[in-house]
């Protein structure tokens, strides 16, 4: 290794390898380095390493070693992006350890950069000035965001490869409105035999002023005169490495393609307005808190001809005072005295959709459980198909009693008769 004083400095390295003369240092380096190979691999090392120099060792930020081909240099990325993305890893110093490994395969991820790394270390990648990758969605960063931002096909950098045309969505052609949801208090009655509700929703509506296509009329085909319809406008900047080209939202039209001058000033280009609308939801018969409804076509509406958005409706079913309600069975109370419980009888039930006739057997006991079938709520989607109705028997004890009932309820007690009580 070469001592300090032996190493050039930083910026006469830049300035003269970049410079005027950066074809000819660089065709001297490689020369030098292939010279030394052939004499002996001790020479070639103390090339390679004066190389070197540079703060950053690239290939220990990503882990991987100096001879790693291109599929493991970009598998370490994904893992690494993975973990110290500011969006999924809050730890301090998470933000700058990602752009330091942005910055590695930024480099090592290019054949030419990694040439230029092997030889002059990281002065011979300064000033490039890659892209904020930080500022990038984690989703969108382990997609594409290789051939993206690294490639040269695609506008990233000049002098490496034609740019090719983005597909972007057209910000001027029909687009498809919002999906709106809400919550519904449905009736007790409407929730177990269906029906239909009204419900107010606020949504985007086609503008009246521009007929919901977002423009003065006569001037539809009017384009942004910075950016010439594209959306988005192009810098190119001369860095040492070569031409930087980037493209971003245009600043006039904000990505829309149109002149500000031509937009329709009720909607102020959208094409849509909010306003409340009365939206009729059906309700089918079994509907419970917690269902979810959906009505099609009645969410936001699209602007410039784009289809409508859909409603969702959360289901809040109402209480009843008379009934209560577990899934599709409906339970209720009945009080009898105690002489019909002893005796028997017959009990007129309240049910959700009328009345129906029970028959109490002979020496019923208190809290027992009847059931009738198939009248309670109908089942949801199952067409014919119900939940029971079940009914609690309630034994009322008179309090007080009058001085012949009190007289023959001992004579009961004294009776020889058998009692069986229940255990």
């Amino acid at each position: 290794r070469l001592p300090a004083s032996a190493r050039p400095a930083a910026g006469s390295l830049a300035g003269s390898a970049f410079g005027a003369g950066a074809a000819m240092l660089a065709g001297a380096a490689v020369g030098s380095c292939r010279r030394s190979r052939a004499n002996g691999s001790k020479a070639s090392t103390a090339v390679v390493r004066r190389a070197r120099g540079g703060a950053k060792d690239y290939y220990e930020i990503l882990g991987v070693s100096r001879n790693a081909n291109e599929k493991d240099i970009k598998a370490s990325f994904r893992k690494l992006a993975r973990q110290w993305h500011p969006d999924v890893n809050k730890e301090p110093g998470a933000q700058e350890k990602f752009q330091d490994i942005a910055k590695a395969y930024e480099v090592l991820g290019d054949a030419q950069k990694r040439q230029r790394f092997d030889q002059f270390g990281e002065e011979g990648v300064r000033g490039g000035g890659g892209p904020d990758m930080s500022q990038m969605n984690l989703d969108d960063l382990l997609g594409d965001v290789f051939s993206q931002f690294f490639s040269g096909g695609r506008g990233g950098m000049g002098g490496m490869g034609g740019q090719q045309q983005q597909q972007r969505r057209n910000p001027r052609g029909p687009q498809k409105g919002s999906d709106l949801q809400c919550d519904v208090d449905i009736p007790f009655e409407t929730a177990c035999f269906g029906g239909e509700v009204p419900v107010n929703v606020r949504r985007e509506e086609p503008c009246g002023d521009c007929s919901g296509k977002g423009m003065k009329a006569g001037q539809e085909n009017k384009t942004c005169r910075q950016c010439n319809g594209q959306g988005v406008v192009m810098q190119v900047m001369q860095t040492p490495i070569g031409v930087m080209q980037t493209q971003q939202v245009c600043p006039t039209c904000q990505g829309a393609c149109i002149d500000p001058s031509a937009l329709c000033g009720g909607c102020r280009g959208k094409g849509t307005k909010p306003e409340v609308k009365k939206v009729s939801v059906k309700v089918p018969a079994g509907c419970a808190s917690g269902n979810q409804l959906r009505v099609r076509g009645e969410g936001d509406k699209g602007s410039k001809g784009g289809p409508s958005g859909d409603l969702y409706i959360a289901v809040k079913a109402a209480d009843s005072k008379e009934f209560t309600r577990e899934g599709f069975d409906i339970y209720t109370e009945s009080e009898i005295s105690a002489w019909d419980a002893m005796l028997g009888t017959q009990v007129v039930v309240n049910t959700i959709d009328g009345n129906a006739e029970i028959k109490v057997p002979v020496g019923t006991q208190p809290e027992t459980r009847m059931r009738i079938r198939n009248r309670g709520v109908p089942k949801l989607g199952k067409q014919g198909q119900r939940g029971d109705h079940y009914v609690t028997v309630k034994v009322v004890v008179p309090r007080t009693l009058t001085a012949k009932q009190a007289e023959l309820v001992r004579e009961l007690k004294a009776s020889n008769e058998k009692v069986v009580f229940a255990s």
